[in-house]
């Protein structure tokens, strides 16, 4: 059979009454097969990231089915009102609007990624499929041999590699559509001029976090919205502030926010490092947060989830991105 012949279900090995577990499942072994990096090729990479794009959505796998004849048996049986995914105004649509955050959250996110513009074989993508299918790239850059004089250079480059790692054991895997940028190098568009480094850029959507890690050191920090203060003095904040800015400027069609990581020496992701004011709100929006990494995971989900359209991938935004990681 013509690899082209073969039907959504056939190219992730799946019969038409696959589960919706069985269906994510089937897709996360293709993908991982079928990856250029892997052996694969890009069309037929293509294949299943369309294949998945298809089933996993129970309005666009019940029309699916209709086309082939199976009726709508098994794409209810995926989803329909039991999944709370259906179109506005039906009951589905209803009980979608009445789910909690936190179920949302998990829906909105844990959707196969759909890449802007669309490709195809005959219309290739923007950058290689190999750099637009790979949720990480870049790695935190080595402070050279002036920078580590200054005392939180040291410390900021093991910070960034504990913060790559708590995303990639706890965020990544549950957000297909996620990409993390590392070790970016960026021009400074504001009146200080120079360049940034960038510690980790995550995009997802029309979102865009952009962190800065650091060990805390003993002693309580607290974080008034705009300034880290160390005992009661005013400490780095890596120029995060400065990034935002030139990152939004950049890339106006996103919403760019900010995050400095604190993490602890014991590894606890949530010990209470940061005091904050009673009458700060760390959900209103701003700018530039301060967290933990257990804070930070939280506040990323919620923030991701918000956002139009989280499961896209926008490869107008990540090629640049990627490209200042490797300066």
């Amino acid at each position: 059979m013509n690899p082209s012949d073969r039907t959504l279900y056939e190219v992730l090995g799946l019969k038409p009454a696959a589960s919706a577990v069985e269906i994510k499942a089937a897709y996360r072994k293709a993908a991982r097969s079928s990856h250029p990096d892997q052996g694969g090729t890009s069309e037929r990479f293509h294949r299943v990231t369309e294949a998945y794009r298809v089933l996993s959505d129970p309005r666009r796998k019940a029309a699916y089915d209709r086309q082939l004849g199976h009726g709508t048996g098994a794409g209810s049986g995926a989803g329909g009102a039991a999944s709370g995914t259906g179109a506005p105004g039906t009951p589905a649509g209803r009980a979608a609007g009445t789910r909690s955050a936190p179920e949302r959250t998990a829906a909105d996110l844990d959707r196969p990624p759909v890449f802007v513009p669309d490709f195809s074989p005959k219309n290739p993508p923007l950058i290689p499929l190999t750099l637009a299918g790979q949720q990480i790239h870049g790695t935190p850059r080595r402070p050279g041999f002036f920078s580590r004089i200054r005392s939180h250079a040291a410390g900021r480059f093991e910070a960034e590699n504990r913060t790559l790692r708590l995303l990639d054991r706890e965020l990544l895997e549950d957000y297909p559509a996620a990409r993390l940028v590392n070790g970016l190098h960026i021009p400074d568009t504001g009146p200080r001029g120079g360049n940034l480094d960038v510690g980790h850029v995550l995009l997802g959507g029309y979102r865009m976090a952009v962190l800065g890690s650091l060990m805390a050191s003993p002693g309580n920090y607290r974080w008034d919205g705009r300034h880290l203060l160390h005992r009661g003095r005013e400490t780095t904040t890596l120029r995060l502030a400065d990034a935002v800015r030139t990152l939004q400027m950049r890339f106006p069609e996103c919403n760019v926010t900010g995050w400095l990581v604190l993490h602890s020496p014991n590894g606890n992701p949530f010990e209470p490092i940061i005091d904050y004011p009673p009458n700060l709100s760390r959900s209103a929006p701003a700018a530039l947060h301060a967290a933990n990494p257990g804070g930070l995971l939280r506040e990323l989900r919620r923030f991701f989830a918000e956002g139009p359209q989280p499961n896209t991938v926008q490869l107008p935004v990540l090629a640049p991105l990627i490209d200042a990681s490797t300066r």
